[in-house]
């Protein structure tokens, strides 16, 4: 690991002193967070990915419209709300990051989808109207 002195602006220095309180980090791994590009996408996501192309305008419909299931998405929010309180152990970490993973995915697929209806000029005016 190497060292790095930077000078940050008043409002980025207190975001990422907000953020560390918040996630119990020290503030030097908040703003290497910033700064680390993310990680490439796996094979096996790319793989999941490409194979939406195959899949009936039917099909994409659903997964456009998916949603994380309620009991993921409310025992993500226990953790991050427990997170606030104390340090996570290990396995609740674990835990909080494959829900974030499973999340992220979910909405890689949904934005292809979309993507991939707009293509086909199927896309729902309700689904439409959510795109900024």
């Amino acid at each position: 690991m190497t060292t790095v002195t930077i000078e940050l602006p008043a409002t980025l220095y207190q975001q990422a002193m907000q953020q560390a309180r918040a996630t119990q980090r020290p503030i030097e791994q908040v703003v290497s967070d910033w700064v680390q590009p993310p990680a490439p996408a796996s094979r096996d996501t790319e793989d999941a990915l490409a194979g939406l192309e195959a899949l009936s305008t039917h099909e994409l419909l659903e997964i456009a419209r998916s949603q994380t299931p309620r009991h993921e998405a409310d025992r993500l929010q226990a953790l991050l709300e427990l997170q606030q309180r104390r340090a996570l152990t290990h396995t609740e970490r674990a835990e909080a990051n494959r829900l974030v993973e499973r999340e992220d995915f979910l909405t890689l697929r949904k934005a292809k989808a979309i993507y991939l209806l707009k293509q086909r000029k199927a896309l729902p005016r309700e689904i439409a109207a959510l795109i900024v």
